[in-house]
């Protein structure tokens, strides 16, 4: 597993490297959309034959986000981080303006589909809207509570194809991370277990992204062999040791730390 010293959302355009050369355009998903900043960012990257997003754009999901009926007092409430959707999360408005914005984004791409649903919800849709049995990527940020991380993991595994790969974001464990009780890198952890899926690449910075391939598969080595080659500066650690990574702060900068 290498440690890449590259900002998050650098990963798009290995992937899209890899593609071309294996002259595939993938088939291309991601769960949990918001502006649809990120998805325009791999639908660049990655010249994708389908690109399909799915999201609530739902306030009640926001209501769900946690499975505790009364927040532990380590847990943020998400209406403190109202400025980022741009509204109070009660709102449904809120959510109504952030869906027409992702509409706006891909307008006049037909390659590009909309699904307004939670993810599990939205599997039995995909086919009858896109044609797409499997996908090559599934980038995962929707919920990042463990078990709806996990949930997203386990269910999409069936959909990703033997040479795909999962992108999760906010896959950390961080002052910040622990104050919205994100679980996604515990839940990556359960699901390395269940799987034959296993961590090829990760970002070195906070919120950290992981790229999973299935061990053995192409894609695993495809990537490890175009960041060997690469001017990607980064330190190499056995996979296993995945679930003990944690962001330090240092005096300068954060950093991960396997201690």
């Amino acid at each position: 597993m290498k440690v890449c010293n590259i900002p998050r959302g650098s990963f798009f355009g290995i992937l899209g490297t890899i593609f071309r050369s294996m002259e595939v355009q993938p088939e291309v998903a991601e769960l949990g959309v918001l502006r649809g900043e990120n998805a325009l960012k791999m639908y660049e990257a990655m010249t994708p034959k389908h690109l399909v997003l799915i999201d609530s754009w739902n306030a009640k999901s926001m209501r769900d986000y946690s499975p505790f009926p009364t927040l532990p007092p380590w847990v943020v409430p998400m209406e403190k981080f109202a400025f980022y959707f741009g509204g109070s999360l009660e709102d449904q408005k809120t959510f109504d303006r952030l869906y027409a914005e992702c509409q706006a984004r891909f307008a006049g791409k037909p390659n590009v589909t909309m699904i307004n649903a939670e993810t599990v919800d939205a599997i039995p849709r995909i086919k009858p809207l896109t044609g797409v049995e499997k996908f090559d990527v599934v980038y995962v940020d929707s919920n990042h509570q463990y078990e709806y991380a996990l949930r997203d993991l386990l269910t999409y595994n069936d959909v990703v194809k033997e040479n795909g790969v999962f992108l999760l974001k906010n896959c950390c464990h961080s002052v910040d991370s622990i104050k919205q009780n994100v679980g996604a890198l515990e839940a990556v952890g359960s699901f390395m277990k269940r799987t034959d899926f296993v961590p090829v690449a990760l970002t070195h910075t906070d919120w950290t992204e992981v790229m999973l391939a299935r061990r053995g598969s192409f894609m695993e080595k495809a990537i490890h062999q175009l960041l060997s080659n690469s001017n990607v500066s980064y330190v190499e650690v056995p996979p296993q040791l995945l679930p003990a990574m944690r962001v330090v702060d240092c005096f300068e900068r954060k950093n991960i730390s396997f201690v």
